[in-house]
C-alpha cells in the first residue's frame, strides 16, 4: 500500500496532463486519474465526507488497474508515455485531477503529509485552448458566449471551466501554497515551459522523489517532438503563445483588462 498522497490539480487545458506525466516518471508513484470522475468511484466523496471514506476510495484507487484511471488508452495511442522502470509497490499515490477543486481544503485537512502541485497558465492560453478543443468545448456552442461563464459545461459541482473559474481556483490554489507552503507548491505553466528540466528537478525535490535519467529522457522527448493530439503530452514549446493568434482579440483584452491590477497579474506577466 502506498505510503503517502501527491496531487496535481489545475484548470482544464492548463499544462495537467504533461506535468501528470513527469510525475509519473518517477518509479516511485502509482498514478491515477480523477479517481472520482471515474466509473468505480464516480462521486463518492463529498467535502463533508469523513477521513475513512476518503481513505477507502484511495486505497482502492491505488489497487484497482482501472482503464480510465491510468490512462491506458492514451497509452496505447502513444499520445501518453509507458514507462519501462517502476516499482512493483510504489510508495506514492499520484492522482492528478482539473475537477473537484472544491474538495482541496477537506484534503490538505486531513492528510497532513500530502504534497500537491497546482500548475497555473496564462489565463487566455487556457480559455484559447478550451475554445478551440473539440472534445472538451461542445460543437453547437458559441464561444463569444461561453469564455466566461462556461455554462455550456458547468454541469455539476465538481466542474470548472470558463474565465470566472480561472479566477476562483487560482486564487483557491495560491492561497492555498501560502496557508500550507511546505505542501502546496505553484507551478507556472509558461515556466516549466520553458525551463522544463530545472522546474521539474525543483518540483521533483520539493515532493522528495528521485530525478532519475528516465524523468530527464521524457521531459526532453516531450518537448522534441510534436502530437497533433489535443489530448497528447507530446508538443513543441511553442504552443504556450498559440492563444496569440488563435483567441479573438476583444476576448483577450477583456481579460488582460480584469487580471492587471490584481493579485492575478503575475500570471500574466
Amino acid at each position: 500500500m502506498y505510503e503517502r498522497l501527491i496531487f496535481a490539480m489545475g484548470m482544464p487545458r492548463s499544462g495537467t496532463s504533461w506535468l501528470s506525466q513527469i510525475i509519473d516518471s518517477s518509479p516511485d508513484v502509482r498514478f491515477r486519474l480523477s479517481p472520482l470522475f471515474s466509473y468505480a468511484f464516480k462521486g463518492q466523496l463529498g467535502e463533508t465526507s469523513p477521513r475513512e471514506e476518503y481513505d477507502r476510495v484511495f486505497r482502492g484507487a491505488y489497487q484497482l488497474d482501472d482503464e480510465f484511471m491510468t490512462q491506458r488508452r492514451h497509452r496505447q495511442a502513444e499520445n501518453y508515455p509507458t514507462f519501462a522502470v517502476k516499482s512493483p509497490a510504489p510508495r506514492y499515490l499520484f492522482i492528478k485531477d482539473t475537477r473537484y477543486h472544491n474538495l482541496i481544503e477537506t484534503l490538505l485537512r486531513y492528510y497532513d503529509d500530502m504534497k500537491m502541485v497546482c500548475i497555473v497558465r496564462h489565463p487566455c492560453g487556457t480559455i484559447s485552448s478550451w475554445l478551440n478543443t473539440p472534445k472538451e468545448f461542445p460543437r453547437t456552442a458559441d464561444p463569444a458566449q461561453e469564455w466566461r461563464h462556461a455554462r455550456c459545461r458547468k454541469t455539476a459541482p465538481e466542474e470548472f471551466w470558463g474565465f470566472e473559474d480561472w479566477k476562483t481556483v487560482t486564487r483557491l490554489h495560491m492561497r492555498m501554497a501560502q496557508e500550507y507552503p511546505e505542501r502546496v507548491r505553484l507551478l507556472r505553466y509558461e515556466s516549466l515551459v520553458v525551463n522544463a528540466v530545472e522546474e521539474t528537478r525543483a518540483l521533483f525535490s520539493f515532493l522528495g522523489l528521485t530525478y532519475t535519467a528516465q524523468t530527464e529522457a521524457f521531459v526532453v522527448e516531450s518537448q522534441g517532438k510534436h502530437v497533433d493530439d489535443t489530448h497528447a503530452v507530446y508538443k513543441h514549446p511553442r504552443v504556450k503563445d498559440r492563444w496569440r493568434d488563435q483567441l479573438p482579440r476583444p476576448i483577450q483584452e477583456e481579460i488582460l483588462a480584469e487580471v492587471r491590477g490584481t493579485n492575478l497579474e503575475r500570471f500574466i506577466e
